[in-house]
């Protein structure tokens, strides 16, 4: 019988984890900006402990590709632009795709069936929370993968899920154009559930490349106003 929520062992967390979960967190939810320089000293402060904790937390965070070192003890959050969208989409695309195959060719009743109750939480989550929409989409695409049972898969698109986060919550707080949640996932819930294993990887593919097409839109968008304003405040500094 599963344990119910107070019977779950108590997670314990170093100083050093508890420092990069909140630094991740800023992170993904757009408290710390990309390119944004981050130094140990002011990290310290920030979280109330010390350097070393600060360091440790990030080079996890390094590992995890959301923060790069630079020169003088600096480090500064990644940049996020029209090539890391594109990488973030297109290995996604090919870690999904080859879970849909997997589980369109198995055929297993268990997978699907877990597949089918994360396809359920998308109709509620459709008017809740961006925390709601978030969790119940990137749950659903966890799913697919998770339903495999592939370990190896499995550990590498986990390494990928907090960018995908990223790049969904950034997106959303700067070009929104999220899709009716339940709706632009049936096709796909309806290949990976009755499709061949070329037809579930299809159905990835069609999914999948539109949401990169209007990230990329977005993204180019939104430098596009940038550079504007940034020509702008230049004329109004230097008028001809």
């Amino acid at each position: 019988m599963p344990l119910t929520d107070d019977q779950q062992p108590i997670e314990r967390l170093s100083l050093a984890d508890m420092a990069m979960r909140r630094l991740r967190d800023d992170i993904v939810h757009g408290r710390l900006l990309p390119d944004e320089v981050l130094t140990e000293i002011a990290l310290a402060g920030r979280l109330g402990v010390g350097r070393g904790t600060v360091r440790t937390a990030l080079f996890a965070l390094e590992a995890d590709e959301l923060v790069v070192r630079a020169p003088y003890s600096n480090w500064r959050v990644a940049s996020l632009n029209d090539q890391v969208i594109w990488e973030i989409y297109t290995l996604r695309e090919a870690m999904e795709g080859l879970a849909a195959r997997i589980l369109a060719d198995r055929g297993e009743t268990r997978p699907k069936e877990l597949l089918a109750a994360a396809f359920a939480k998308l109709a509620p989550a459709e008017a809740s929370s961006i925390d709601d929409r978030v969790a119940a989409d990137l749950g659903f695409h966890r799913a697919i993968v998770e339903a495999t049972g592939h370990r190896h898969l499995i550990k590498r698109y986990a390494a990928l899920s907090t960018k995908m986060e990223w790049l969904y919550r950034w997106s959303e707080m700067h070009w929104p154009a999220r899709f009716p949640l339940e709706a632009d996932h049936r096709a796909l819930f309806e290949g990976v559930m009755r499709g061949t294993p070329d037809e579930a990887e299809r159905a990835v593919r069609a999914h999948i490349d539109p949401s990169l097409a209007a990230d990329l839109e977005g993204y180019r968008s939104l430098v596009s106003v940038d550079d504007l304003g940034s020509e702008a405040a230049k004329r109004t500094r230097d008028p001809a």
